[in-house]
């Protein structure tokens, strides 16, 4: 009872509140992205909070079962969690007055679960409010809804004495957003690993994950495929909020070169919207025309889940859909830049080319590659030229050996000149690579995404994932 009294007088206290009439305010977007919020007091905050109400958005439009998590952080650390989770949908253009959407109240206050609208229950989250009230400049609100569109938060209320305001100001936005290999996403593309099984001094690679949530653990399933015979080997790995992982291909797929694909899963193996996977992989390996080694660093191509909840599991299989609705988009046409001049040797560089399986299984994924090049010529004026290459799973082509008309390589890269290119597949289907130089600049970067292939199927085998206790 005594929770429960609770309850009703802080949201009696924010329904009296004066409030003033606010025009609807930016929609969170697409489900599932993490919008952040800094506290920023526009009065003097009690100093030991009874509470902290965040008060409702102008506009609600949220399914059945739809969920809201406003998660407490301290700088990047999870302090405390509230939610609302809506048993029924909610259309509502003007929420007024406003009522809380999450609340966090002092450790070791029972609270129980409040109803502030129709449908909707609200579970509060317990922190020591006095350290918040005390430097809020260091703590920010994680907000995510699961499905639905929500206006922005616009201000808490500090309940206390005296009564504090709080303006929430958008501070950031998941970079899950936008394609590319420096945001997480929910599946991740490694574009190379390779390893020696007799010298992996002489050529192995790093392979790195990491969980950039500050909430949540996930499972992970990794697909690793072989570019000369298309075979596929996968592995099961978990990982705690905030936690990284390193592996090495030596040990997991000794003498094998090829590519990976990471997908989040649940705990049945099934891929789930999780966008917060980063990683990136160290790639040692002999440089083609130098004595020593080289060693690129390449970031994971990673796609966000744009659909809530996981993929279903039909017949032991989960058919993945990107098409920036279920999944983002992949890339088609892709681009190689700064190729420098192959002159005698002095640079050698190396362009990788593969199309993504549709079924992680195992399968011969082929595909014919038109491949296009831009430089200058004496005269300083633009020129092109362009060949066709036939990729099987996955294949290295040195630029050096490249046949191209009318212009060759020799022509198109004299000494101390660079070109770049652009491949795509004939028949329009997605192409991941990268590139790798050694000479006077040793290095090496993926593939840069021109255009998205609108729609492309990939299937991977749904096993269990079980996670250490």
């Amino acid at each position: 009872m005594i929770a429960s009294r609770l309850w009703l007088k802080l949201f009696l206290m924010v329904i009296i509140l004066p409030v003033a009439v606010v025009e609807p305010r930016a929609a969170v977007g697409i489900s599932g992205d993490a919008l952040y919020f800094s506290l920023q007091p526009t009065s003097p905050l009690p100093f030991s909070p009874s509470s902290l109400l965040i008060q409702s958005p102008s506009f609600i439009r949220v399914p059945q079962g739809a969920l809201l998590s406003v998660y407490l952080l301290r700088g990047n650390t999870l302090v405390s969690t509230s939610t609302l989770e809506f048993q029924a949908a909610l259309d509502s253009d003007r929420v007024f007055p406003p009522v809380p959407v999450a609340s966090f109240v002092p450790l070791g206050i029972s609270n129980e679960p409040g109803q502030p609208l129709p449908g909707a229950t609200l579970r509060s989250g317990q922190a020591d409010l006095s350290k918040v009230a005390n430097d809020p400049s260091q703590y920010r609100l994680l907000w995510i809804l699961s499905s639905g569109v929500m206006g922005t938060p616009g201000r808490a209320v500090a309940t206390g004495n005296p009564l504090g305001f709080v303006d929430l100001k958008l501070s950031a936005i998941s970079a899950a957003t936008v394609i590319g290999d420096q945001k997480p996403g929910s599946v991740l593309f490694f574009n190379r690993y390779t390893s020696s099984a007799s010298s992996p001094a002489l050529e192995d690679t790093k392979i790195n994950i990491t969980n950039t949530s500050a909430t949540a653990s996930v499972q992970l399933r990794l697909f690793l495929v072989n570019s000369a015979s298309c075979e596929t080997i996968n592995y099961g790995i978990c990982l705690a909020a905030q936690q990284t992982i390193s592996l090495r291909a030596s040990d997991i797929d000794p003498g094998v070169k090829g590519y990976i694909v990471a997908v989040a899963t649940n705990a049945q193996g099934e891929p789930i919207q999780f966008n917060w996977l980063i990683g990136n992989v160290v790639v040692r390996q002999a440089a083609a025309n130098l004595r020593n080694l080289v060693t690129p660093i390449l970031s994971a191509l990673a796609i966000a889940k744009r659909k809530e909840g996981a993929v279903t599991n039909t017949a032991g299989f989960a058919e993945m859909i990107f098409d920036d609705v279920n999944y983002e988009r992949l890339p088609g046409q892709v681009a190689f830049d700064s190729v420098p001049s192959q002159f005698n040797g002095s640079n050698a560089t190396v362009i990788s080319l593969y199309r993504p399986q549709s079924n992680l299984t195992g399968e011969v994924a082929s595909a014919n590659v038109q491949l296009t090049a831009w430089g200058r010529n004496d005269q300083n004026d633009v020129i092109t030229t362009g060949g066709n290459l036939s990729v099987a799973c996955y294949t290295d082509f040195t630029v050096a050996a490249l046949r191209l008309t009318p212009t060759t390589i020799a022509q198109l890269l004299p000494l101390e000149s660079t070109a770049w290119f652009a491949a795509s597949t004939v028949d329009g289907q997605p192409l991941l690579g990268s590139q790798y130089n050694s000479g006077e600049f040793n290095g090496g970067t993926n593939a840069r995404p021109l255009s998205l292939v609108s729609e492309y199927r990939i299937r991977v085998p749904v096993s269990p994932v079980t996670c250490p206790q």
